[in-house]
């Protein structure tokens, strides 16, 4: 029997939940806030669980033509650089659990997610207010005036969901004591191979910088 679902949000999951949802013959539409997709994010690292999850939508051939597979991960200590800990990559990491681990940056895995979708699946510039219950089904209504009907709702609308906060109430994120700072930029001198670098450092916040290089 098929259903019609809504999915507050266009990000990542939101993008690979409706297409999972639509090979099971299910009618997903996804309502995003943004009334467009830009170039956000920043260089993102996924390990061989999540490229079998990407083989298994259809997008990890193309994700290998703009991603790139480093042969080395490295850990270094933020002070001295010195390396305190390095896994090789590249096949014998692929052979060893079947898939590849890839860095590329996040905004090309979401074109690449995007590019599944049927035309009309995502509905831009659909900002949730609020939803209510209607006997067997949920009367979605934007911020806009408009109301949509659905059989299900999904919120992947991020860390300041409005589903959420509807759904369990108020909260705020809780600082894990971690932080982690991604660039992305040129780098000049030596280099041999594809590397995934992370500086971690110590004191009251634990600091990462993650720094992918590739050369060609």
């Amino acid at each position: 029997m098929s259903a019609r679902i809504a999915i507050i949000g266009a990000g990542l999951g939101g993008i690979a939940l409706a297409t999972l949802l639509r090979r099971m013959g299910h009618q997903a539409t996804i309502y995003e806030q943004a009334g467009q997709f830009a170039r956000v994010g920043a260089g993102i690292q996924m390990g061989a669980n999540a490229t079998k999850a990407l083989r298994g939508l259809g997008v990890l051939d193309r994700l290998r033509q703009i991603g790139f597979r480093p042969e080395s991960l490295l850990n270094r200590d933020h002070d001295t650089g010195a390396v305190s800990n390095e896994l090789p990559g590249g096949e014998a990491l692929e052979l060893r659990y079947g898939s590849p681990h890839m860095c590329l940056h996040r905004a090309d895995l979401h074109g690449a997610l995007e590019a599944l979708l049927e035309p009309g699946t995502v509905q831009l510039g659909r900002k949730l207010a609020r939803y209510e219950q209607a006997g067997a089904g949920v009367v979605l209504h934007f911020s806009d005036g408009t109301r949509e009907m659905a059989d299900a709702l999904i919120g992947a609308d991020g860390v300041h969901s409005t589903v959420r906060a509807q759904m369990i109430g108020p909260d705020l994120p809780r600082f894990t004591g971690r932080v982690s700072h991604h660039l992305s930029g040129k780098f000049a001198g030596r280099a041999a191979q594809s590397v995934a670098h992370q500086m971690v450092g110590a004191g009251p916040a634990h600091r990462d910088l993650l720094h992918h290089r590739r050369t060609r």
